[in-house]
């Protein structure tokens, strides 16, 4: 996926909230909103927000006078990306500064009656029942036909499902209903303007403003806008059932609340309690497959040819990641910003008679992540790393667990064949891959970026490095694969031999899940680009410090295998042992992941891309990020992307990173997935 998780709207909420006092008569948004919502943001008080995030650093660089033209062309982009939203809902953010009495809260939906579909289901078997009985099928005759009716019924409901899709919005206007008649008025005006139809219902006795745009060609349905003021809350919404449900808990609050859902409700009683009374400036929720089918039903269905890997990792048990939810607050006594989550995965309840003893099924069992104790860096890990990711994984089950994966991705029973083939064909390396290699994978694993002067789209370096139980049988294995491969070079520093593997023409192979790109359901479809270019990028490896190494960059490996002393190592960082002593204050000890990051050097590469006009040619994480976020619609497939953010309106980085602090987080394997708490520091160390 190529965008963190509700990134684009939450930065538009923070972006946006300035205005008015709190009241705490309305209904919280979580009582209202049904158990179909899908992504949920929410701002509690919002002066509160805006109070304490101006607070932060970033707060303070994004009101410094030399950033004002940068923070505008971003804000103006923002805008643009979120202007479909904007247009469905009726509500712009800047029209709503005036209105806010208290909390605010957007929600994308994916609208469903489980009930009648339960009951499709139950008719589906009764009919095939009835039928097999009518065509005197034996026992076994019968009961396969009963069950590929179901089967059908289920493709066709599952097929409809996908398809729904409303977007809903609240907004507490305590003290401020004057103002919110106004805001509606100026809706009403736009929406006639832009030829909008303008009609009126009645639900529960509230009277409901609708407006009906003429439906365009690439639309199946005419967009409709439907919003009210009940009991101090502008509700919104572009379906108008979704709307009455909402209504309807206002009198009547039902079993099927948000917050009654069991994925929200245990993410916000985890993040809660582990914020240990430090108020919330900012609480989310995402349920990660039903969010993707919504987004995708926005964008006009799936565009994309081939796999859908979507759907292969729905089938392969990946469903179990039920919800991730938790809560944000800035500027508190101790950090910039405070975050804690929960991944909520609990373990698959078992039917009678099913043995397996692993917590999930299929492929999705690769996801164990035991936790332990040891997570600082190791001793051979230099004190310059932009960023220091360390994980327990069980990586040698993990290996052998990715065959339905494989398979299902490929369309066949490949993966087998693939690893017969590497052992067995003359022409190959001839490696039995359980015995010479994943035997001997241990249970950690490390990941290293920093970057290399001058600042070019290659300049970041990365490095996974992988815990091996047997060194030498290992490099054995390398020294097999690549001594008859083209494309590698072999070199030597301090007695290890290093393999460059050199592709020129490659492009950094990006996975991505159409409609997952962090956006909040309205962006267009990507299609599908199809390219013969290699997709494995220049690389280098070897085995050293007991670690398979993998680098991007054959001079990353070689500053690894220069032992640093230990005065320069990353354990003995200042900024590192901040870090790990705010992460040890927030309840990290047995953990499974442990990252540290420092946000200056993390972000460089991407900053000076910027500043060159050369960051739609990044190759930084980062720098992918905000390509797919910024780029031109109407730009084509094979074209370089048009960088739409002036870059030369920065000032020196040397400005900016006074302002980034150090940065990590830990995960915790749980009984009910794992959680997550992490911090931002400011840049002085106390």
């Amino acid at each position: 996926m190529a965008q963190p998780l509700l990134s684009r709207f939450a930065v538009a909420l923070s972006v946006a909230v300035f205005a008015t006092t709190q009241a705490h008569a309305a209904k919280p948004s979580e009582t209202l909103l049904p158990n179909t919502t899908k992504a949920y943001i929410s701002v509690p008080d919002v002066d509160k927000l805006r109070e304490h995030f101006d607070q932060t650093q970033v707060g303070i660089l994004l009101k410094d006078p030399v950033m004002q033209p940068f923070v505008e062309d971003v804000q103006g982009q923002i805008r643009d990306k979120l202007s479909e939203a904007s247009v469905r809902l009726g509500l712009s953010w800047d029209d709503l500064k005036d209105v806010y009495g208290g909390e605010v809260a957007m929600a994308l939906l994916q609208p469903w009656d489980h009930a009648a579909a339960a009951a499709t289901l139950e008719a589906a078997s009764i009919t095939a029942t009835a039928q097999a009985k009518a065509a005197k099928l034996n026992a076994a005759d019968a009961t396969a036909a009963v069950a590929a009716a179901v089967d059908k019924a289920q493709k066709t409901l599952d097929a409809a499902r996908r398809e729904q899709r409303a977007v809903a919005m609240l907004v507490d206007v305590t003290g401020h209903v004057p103002q919110a008649n106004v805001l509606l008025a100026k809706v009403a005006k736009n929406h006639l303007a832009k030829g909008a139809k303008q009609s009126s219902l009645e639900i529960d006795g509230v009277n409901i403003a609708v407006f009906t745009h003429a439906k365009k060609e690439t639309e199946s349905t005419a967009r409709m806008s439907f919003y009210c003021i009940h009991e101090d809350q502008i509700i919104s919404s572009d379906r108008q059932d979704v709307l009455a449900s909402i209504l309807a808990k206002f009198k009547t609050p039902g079993t099927d609340d948000l917050k009654d859902f069991e994925p929200f409700a245990k993410s916000m009683t985890y993040a809660h309690t582990a914020m240990e009374g430090t108020e919330a400036h900012l609480r989310f929720f995402i349920e990660p497959f039903g969010y993707t089918e919504v987004k995708r039903a926005y964008s006009g269905g799936r565009k994309r040819r081939g796999t859908d890997l979507l759907r292969v990792l729905q089938n392969q048990g990946f469903t179990a990641v039920q919800g991730i939810g938790g809560q944000v607050s800035f500027k508190t006594e101790a950090h910039d910003i405070r975050h804690h989550t929960l991944v909520f995965a609990p373990a698959i309840k078992r039917k009678p008679g099913d043995l397996a003893v692993t917590k999930y099924d299929l492929a999705a069992r690769m996801l164990d992540f035991p936790n332990k104790a040891d997570v600082t860096p190791m001793a051979w890990i230099p004190r310059g790393v932009a960023t220091h990711l360390t994980f327990n994984w069980k990586m040698k089950d993990a290996f052998w667990y990715a065959e339905s994966l494989v398979n299902e991705f490929a369309g066949d029973e490949v993966f087998k064949d693939v690893i017969e083939n590497i052992q067995f064909d003359p022409h190959g390396p001839q490696i039995d891959i359980k015995k010479e290699l994943t035997n001997h994978l241990g249970e950690r694993a490390t990941i290293l970026s920093d970057y290399r002067l001058p600042i070019t789209p290659k300049s970041e370096r990365m490095m996974v490095a992988i815990e091996v139980t047997n060194p030498e049988t290992v490099m054995h294995t390398v020294n097999k694969a690549m001594e008859n491969d083209p494309a590698a070079k072999k070199r030597e520093h301090n007695g290890h031999v290093i393999w460059e593997l050199l592709n020129e023409e490659a492009e950094v192979a990006e996975i991505q899940i159409e409609g997952f790109d962090g956006g909040f359901g309205f962006d267009a479809p990507v299609e599908q680009v199809e390219e013969d270019k290699p997709f494995i990028p220049n690389s280098a490896v070897t085995v050293a410090n007991g670690h398979l190494l993998i680098a991007t960059h054959v001079d990353y490996i070689v500053d690894v295998l220069n032992p640093p002393s230990v005065a320069d190592s990353l354990g003995e960082a200042e900024d590192f042992k901040a870090i790990a002593e705010s992460l040890a204050a927030l309840g990290s000890d047995q953990d499974s992941f442990r990252v540290f990051a420092r946000t200056d050097d993390a972000y460089r590469t991407t900053y000076e891309l910027l500043r060159q006009g050369k960051m739609p040619e990044s190759e930084s994480m980062l720098g992918k990020i905000l390509n797919a976020m910024f780029t031109s619609e109407d730009a084509e497939e094979d074209e370089l992307r048009e960088q739409q953010l002036d870059g030369s309106k920065l000032p020196e980085f040397q400005i900016v990173r006074r302002y980034l602090g150090p940065a990590g987080f830990f995960v915790r394997t749980v009984d009910e997935g794992w959680t997550m708490s992490g911090c931002l520091l400011t840049k002085e160390l106390k």
